[in-house]
């Protein structure tokens, strides 16, 4: 009896409408990930007026939802190496859809901060997944690309949300965003009968019939015929998915930095998206104008999202992050100095474009860094230790804005978690190929 590594046929697979429709559901739920927490920045001066929150008490609600990533990213995340996949994805984009909903209907900034933090579960939990999912079903002449593509749709939410913030908040109110944010619960039935499951879990559960019927899916060209045993590029030692396992085969140091590096990336991400218009409304900017800049920065981020997925095709995801972190820490700090318009506009294309980059990139050096059995709980529990970057993000802006610094440093401290990261990303040591691992036939 032949052994196939379900990965070599994976591999060689051409593009087909089984990956469209993957790419298009997993992009469908980034773009609403998107949406959901860059919203905040858009409706925070908006619920600072209303309910009269002080900067400590508007970071705290911004730091909610990034505090719910954190957790569903351990739970729901790191679930999914033990459970379906898509059983994960659906719950999460369930209760995310639901949270945000809600959101719109609060009266108190307690209420507001506890469908924040449920928000931010179930995005927590989905992400890693669509990452891992996509990575484990993508040919790998344009896996880097996918993945990115499928990232970048964060930068569209982000983009979105800007826009309802300019355009839809003054006539609706602040609450009207988040009516909006619940419309993606209306496709759960669509992705309830499209989604598949992860064949790498198929053939973790040894459900050889059914890794042979989505192979045939996934690569049109695969033909055993004759009966065969599909396995996994994985250690032997190591079959089942496990914390110690993220620290075995020399990954100690390499996980340790890239948990590192997701929390400075993080950090700036959603420090920045949620306290940029603020800022620059304190700096004299208007606050029409300031939101409006939170838009450019979105943009530059879907462009520079693209171009990192390109490039960690063509240069490896490592060379990206560094050229990207780099690019990040210069172009933030410069926002302090209060350039031109035209100067300006390019400095936020550049930030939101290097910092959104690198945090599409390193799902994907996270993904590569781990072999499939314990790859959602590498990536997962990666994305949630970075979280607490997220988390400190929100905090770290409020604390900035009540101790009224010059406008300059505000944007200096914002940028030295980019030169940070620099650094973790140099330390985290390539992966090395690892042995096949063979399951017992169940007779296909």
């Amino acid at each position: 009896m032949r052994h196939v590594n379900v990965l070599d046929v994976v591999d060689s697979a051409k593009l087909n409408r089984f990956h469209y429709l993957l790419v298009f559901w997993c992009s469908f739920i980034m773009l609403f990930d998107g949406y959901d927490l860059v919203i905040y920045g858009s409706v925070l001066p908006h619920l600072m007026t209303e309910w009269n929150l002080s900067p400590s008490q508007a970071g705290v609600l911004g730091a909610s939802s990034m505090a719910g990533m954190m957790a569903g990213a351990f739970t729901l995340g790191t679930l999914a190496d033990h459970l379906r996949r898509r059983k994960i994805i659906l719950f999460c984009v369930a209760l995310f859809s639901l949270a945000a909903l809600a959101s719109g209907f609060t009266t108190t900034p307690t209420e507001f901060t506890v469908c924040r933090f449920l928000t931010g579960v179930g995005l927590g939990g989905v992400v890693p997944n669509l990452v891992t999912i996509l990575k484990e079903m993508s040919p790998g002449t344009c896996r880097n690309r996918l993945i990115n593509f499928m990232l970048s749709f964060f930068a569209i939410g982000g983009l979105l949300s800007g826009l309802v913030g300019i355009y839809v908040i003054p006539q609706l109110g602040w609450q009207a965003p988040f009516y909006i944010a619940g419309l993606s619960c209306l496709a759960l039935p669509l992705l309830y009968k499209t989604l598949p499951e992860s064949v790498a879990f198929l053939v973790q559960k040894n459900r050889q019939a059914d890794v042979s019927k989505l192979l045939r899916t996934i690569n049109a060209q695969h033909r055993p015929g004759e009966p065969v045993v599909y396995g996994l590029e994985a250690s032997p030692t190591q079959a089942r998915p496990s914390f110690k396992a993220l620290f075995g085969g020399e990954r100690a140091i390499s996980t340790l930095m890239l948990w590192l590096g997701f929390g400075m990336c993080m950090l700036m991400v959603y420090g920045l998206n949620t306290w940029l218009p603020k800022l620059m409304n304190s700096g004299g900017y208007p606050l029409s104008s300031s939101i409006g800049f939170l838009v450019i920065m979105n943009v530059g981020a879907l462009t520079g999202t693209l171009i990192s997925g390109y490039l960690a095709d063509r240069w490896g995801c490592k060379l990206t992050l560094v050229v990207f972190f780099a690019l990040a820490a210069v172009s933030i700090s410069l926002l302090g100095i209060k350039p031109g318009a035209a100067s300006l506009y390019a400095l936020l294309l550049l930030a939101g474009g290097s910092t959104v980059g690198c945090l599409s990139v390193i799902h994907t050096f996270a993904a590569d860094l781990y072999p499939a059995h314990i790859r959602s709980t590498g990536v997962s529990l990666a994305a949630a230790i970075g979280r607490c970057g997220a988390v400190a993000g929100p905090l770290l802006g409020g604390f900035l804005f009540s101790l009224n610094l010059p406008f300059e440093q505000n944007f200096l401290v914002f940028a030295v978690p980019g030169l940070i990261a620099v650094i973790a990303v140099l330390l985290v040591a390539q992966p090395r190929a690892l042995p096949l691992v063979q399951q017992p036939s169940e007779g296909v």
